[in-house]
Parts: structure tokens; sequence; C-alpha cells
């Protein structure tokens, strides 16, 4: 291992004025094998793509942005630096914030003391689960409060009623979830600090308090309406090859029952012709007799091979369902896909739909029961197979007609 030490920067190679060491590894034949460049205070070169990757802004693109956004895009809106001063907007001495994440958890921006250079707030975030109580943030808090006293501080969350005007003092065992849920109908909370002094008036005084924002509906509920535009638009892209097949594989199952119609139909004369012109009853009996046992028994193997009874909409749906899936495949239509996005779009309009109601009055009895019809009828659908036909597919030929 030979050390070299570069004190100017007549090399072609030496970028700065800074004196570097160049660490050569030998092979065993002599040749350079590895070659790694350090500063004379132990630290590497950093370069272009390092710094890029080292931003805040790329971060906060890599989680706000849409699928079809470019990290270069100038466009307003892509999610680089408007993202964050939408998040710190409004942030300021005495006034928070509370923000979801993608992750379903609450961000929490307080203003708690901290200065920076240029004598500006630093906000201090917390990230916050529903289900922890309101104690843990509290800690949380006290453990970023700046040490400015020996004095002890005690941490309170009060909310104040929609209609009556009223401040409440929650309890520290009341869950998060629970607490932003009640605070969102006044869309704002606030947090309380309060010095433990011997004397009440001495500690009412000195008592400070941080006014904090509830998210709206449209901030707590934005990932989930971007993923559900997004799975919109590979539905949209789907449905068309999918309704083409869905409307040829009907097609060809009316074909074959309107074959199999016609077949009875040429039987039904064939039996008529060799009875009572060509060999008379007593030829064509039994092997009447022997076409219908063949049928109960060809009936019958199809029930043990199906399992289920030999009828017209079994057997039809069989037809249509087996058509469906030969024209899926053969044209590249993902159906499990297909079922996969239904069924995230039917859990991301039903979790949208919970939260709507944090933000909505107690409902009644009757709007109570018409959630409930609506919550039977998607249970149906979701037990009901996808390749099955559609309802408005059924009524336009009734309409035609």
């Amino acid at each position: 291992m030979v050390w070299t030490r570069i004190l100017k920067c007549s090399t072609p190679f030496c970028a700065s004025r800074s004196p570097r060491y160049f660490i050569l590894t030998s092979s065993l034949h002599g040749q350079i094998i590895k070659h790694v460049t350090r500063f004379a205070d132990g630290t590497r070169p950093i370069s272009n793509g390092s710094l890029e990757n080292s931003k805040v802004e790329h971060s906060q693109f890599l989680a706000n942005a849409s699928t079809h956004s470019k990290w270069r895009d100038a466009t307003p809106g892509n999610g680089t630096s408007d993202a964050e001063d939408d998040e710190l907007g409004g942030v300021e001495e005495g006034v928070g914030k509370l923000l979801p994440t993608t992750s379903h958890l609450f961000k929490l921006i307080l203003p708690l003391g901290r200065k920076g250079p240029n004598n500006s707030v630093i906000p201090t975030v917390l990230l916050l689960h529903p289900s922890q109580p309101l104690s843990h943030t509290s800690r949380l808090i006290l453990a970023s409060l700046p040490r400015r006293s020996e004095t002890a501080i005690s941490v309170s969350f009060r909310s104040s009623s929609p209609h009556h005007h009223r401040e409440l003092e929650w309890s520290d065992s009341t869950d998060i979830g629970d607490f932003i849920r009640d605070a969102a109908r006044a869309s704002e909370f606030s947090i309380h600090f309060i010095p433990e002094s011997d004397t009440a008036e001495g500690s009412k005084e000195d008592e400070q308090s941080i006014s904090v924002r509830v998210p709206t509906f449209a901030d707590r509920t934005r990932f989930l309406r971007r993923r559900l535009d997004v799975i919109n638009h590979q539905l949209s892209e789907m449905e068309g090859l999918k309704r083409e097949c869905d409307r040829e594989a009907r097609k060809g199952a009316r074909r074959m029952a309107v074959g199999g119609f016609g077949m009875l139909v040429v039987y039904w004369a064939a039996v008529a012709r060799l009875t009572f012109w060509d060999y008379g009853w007593d030829v064509m009996e039994p092997i009447t007799y022997l076409s219908g046992l063949s049928t109960v028994i060809c009936g019958y193997l199809w029930f043990l091979y199906q399992g289920r009874e030999v009828s017209y909409s079994s057997v039809l749906d069989r037809s249509v369902s087996s058509r469906r899936e030969a024209l899926y495949k053969q044209r590249g239509l993902d159906i499990e896909k297909w079922m996969e996005l239904v069924s995230e779009k039917r859990h991301l309009m039903r979790e949208i739909g919970q939260i709507k109601e944090d933000y909505e009055q107690p409902q009644g009895e009757e709007s109570k029961r018409n959630k409930a019809i609506d919550e039977s009828e998607d249970d149906d659908q979701e037990n009901k197979h996808p390749l099955d036909e559609p309802e408005e597919e059924k009524e336009k030929p009734q309409k035609g007609q």
C-alpha cells in the first residue's frame, strides 16, 4: 500500500486546491486495482449526484408527487418546494399544524421555541399513531422542549365544542384518533403548557398555549384520493378490453344455445321421418328409449364433473365463463389484477367514507338504515363473481325491445 500526497493542482485530476491523499492497492502483478481519493481531513469529495440525492426536496417529491410527475419539472405542484411550503405554511409562533401521511399516521408540526441562525422559529415534527394515547404525545412534546429552567411543565390538550363554544380538556388516556375525530368538528384544538408552580395564580399567568389546525377532509383524504385516481385510470384502460371480451363471450354462448335448439329440431325431424315413413315404431321405439337414457347419463356425468345441476342457466353460465377466460388470456387481460383493483377501489371508497363521517354530524336512524343497505349491497357485489354479466348490459336489450 502506497500513500501519495499532492500539494499542487498541476495534475489534470486535481480539481481543488485542498491536498488529497491517494490509496493505491497493488495486485500480485503490480497493477493498481483500487483507487480511493480522500481530502486531508479524512473526508471523501462529494459529487454533484450525492448532493442532489441528499436534498430534502427530493424526499418530499417522492412522498407527495404523482406517478406521472418528474423531478426536473418546474411546474407548480410537482411535490418539490411547493409541497414543503404548503406543509410549513401557517406554522408560526403559537400556531401549529396537524397533517396526514401516506402511512395513515399524523404529522404534528409545532413551534416549540427553538430558534434558527436568523432568529427564525424551527418547527418540531412529531409522527403520531392514531391508537397512541395523548400521554405519549405529551412525553414527546416535553422531550422536545428547550431546557430553560428547572420548573416542571405539564401538557394538556383542549378542544372547543362546535355548538356551545365551551372548552374541554381531554384525559391523557384518550386515543389520538378519537381526540382528532372530535376536534375535527371545530377545525382546531390547543395544546397548553402549564408550569407546576406552588401558587395557582402564578401558574395561570405563566401558562402558554399553541393553537393547532386540524386537517380538513381534503387534506386527510389527499393520498387516498390520489391512489383512487390511479386505480380509476388503470380500470378505465382495462374496461374497454374487458367489455369487448364479455360481449363476444355472450354472443358465442347465445350462438351455442341457438345451435342446441337447431340440433333438437333436427333430432325431432329425424325421429319422425324414421318412425312414420322408413322403419316404423317397432324399430324406433328402443332407439328413442336408448337415446333418451343416454341424455340422462350425460346429464349425470355433467353433474359429477361440474358439481352443479343440469339446467339451461348453468350450462349457459359455464359456457360464458369459459369463453371469457379464454378471450382474456388470448388478448392479454389480467383478470386477477382487475379483481384486485376493483377490491382496492371499494376499500378506498369505504375508507374515505369513514373519514367523511368524522367531519359530519351524528346521523339519524334513517341515515344509518340507508348506510346499512348500501353496505349490504356492497357485500353482495363482493360475493358476486366479476365474470357475471353486469346489470346495465342486461338492461340494454330490454330497452331496445
